[in-house]
């Protein structure tokens, strides 16, 4: 991976070790996710990509499809 980026996402709704799984899940199967980190306490994902094969946009709108709302943190 050339062009690795790290982002931060918010993700609502994550309540258990089974969300965790469902948020891996919806991200990896993009094309240029290297790393996926969920920390359930705190509503995070860190996520290392390549921002030319994955985009923030992608990644929230595969969280909406699992049926997590999310945002990229600032």
């Amino acid at each position: 991976m050339m062009n690795k980026k790290a982002t931060i996402l918010s993700v609502e709704g994550m309540t258990c070790s089974s969300c965790i799984r469902h948020v891996e899940s919806a991200l990896r199967v993009l094309e240029g996710i290297e790393t996926v980190e969920v920390k359930l306490k705190d509503g995070k994902v860190r996520v290392e990509h390549d921002p030319s094969r994955s985009t923030i946009d992608e990644m929230i709108q595969a969280l909406g499809e699992a049926g997590y709302e999310s945002r990229a943190e600032a």
